[in-house]
Formats: C-alpha cells, sequence, structure tokens
C-alpha cells in the first residue's frame, strides 16, 4: 500500500511541477520565441525521428562511407526547448552543412535511441535537448550541449 502512495503521490508532483512550469514565465518566452521563429521561411527540412527499428550504428556507417561526422539531437515532442532547436534549424539559424553531416534525431522515450545517445556522448546534466557531433566509429564518448543553447553555441559545436 506504502509503494502505490508513493506512486501516486510522485505522479501528482510531476503533473503539479508540469502544470506550474507551462503556466511560468519561463514557458511563456519560450512559446513566444517559438512563434517568432515560426514566422521566418523554412530553409532546411528537419528529419523525422529514426524509426525505432533502424539502427543507430547503420545510419553511422552510412555516415562515414560518406565522409560525413553525424549531428545528433535527442529530445521529444512535448518538449519546448527541442521544439525551439528544430526550430533554429529549420529556419536557418542554426546552419547544418549537408556537406559534411548528417542530421539525426533520436527520441528520447525510445529506450534502444536512449542507450545510442548515451553510449555516444555523456550530457552533464538532464536539460533536453541534448545535441552532439560524433563520427562513424562512435569510438570515445564525446560532450554535448544541453537544454537551452544560442545558435552561436550550435554552430561552434560543429566547428570543433
Amino acid at each position: 500500500m506504502k509503494s502505490r502512495l508513493k506512486i501516486i503521490f510522485g505522479a501528482v508532483a510531476c503533473a503539479t511541477a508540469l502544470v506550474a512550469f507551462t503556466q511560468s514565465p519561463a514557458h511563456d518566452a519560450l512559446k513566444k520565441e517559438i512563434d517568432e521563429l515560426q514566422k521566418k521561411p523554412v530553409v532546411f527540412e528537419i528529419p523525422p525521428y529514426l524509426p525505432p527499428e533502424q539502427d543507430f550504428g547503420d545510419v553511422c556507417k552510412a555516415a562515414g562511407e560518406q565522409k560525413k561526422k553525424i549531428l545528433v539531437s535527442i529530445g521529444r515532442e512535448a518538449c519546448g526547448r527541442c521544439q525551439r532547436f528544430y526550430e533554429l534549424v529549420k529556419r536557418g539559424e542554426v546552419k547544418i552543412d549537408t556537406n559534411a553531416y548528417v542530421f539525426v534525431r533520436l527520441d528520447i522515450d525510445e529506450y534502444t535511441q536512449r542507450d545510442y545517445f548515451m553510449d555516444a556522448f555523456d550530457p552533464p546534466d538532464g536539460q533536453l535537448p541534448f545535441v552532439g557531433v560524433t563520427d562513424a566509429e562512435r569510438s570515445k564518448q564525446r560532450p554535448c550541449l544541453t537544454g537551452y543553447r544560442t545558435a552561436k553555441e550550435y554552430q561552434a559545436l560543429m566547428k570543433k
């Protein structure tokens, strides 16, 4: 009975925190920024999330055969910061050189995709989105950007 109560109280606490954020000035500012970005023309088509049945290793291998690095983002549709990052890319604020990079979107709620990302990257905190650059071999864990970042920071990540 106690474990059920803990689960119920935990769920209520999470829902309360979510409601508090969605009614907060920070959420309003993020939504306003996304609305402003959406007024700009689309210059880059965002790929869909990698299908669960597709292996990230195969994507990396194909990128390596093309002599390209992999720009990887992992997030979720319900994440405002994730949607902001995708809007920055779509509207050309963050420019992805498709001659040098393959852009892959992973879904944090898909456990195999989460594992792929965590094997390749070392996020400093838990704030989505996580965005990183790796090579085809994924031979070492690399740092990545997390949370709310500027277009300039994303561009700098791709120059490393």
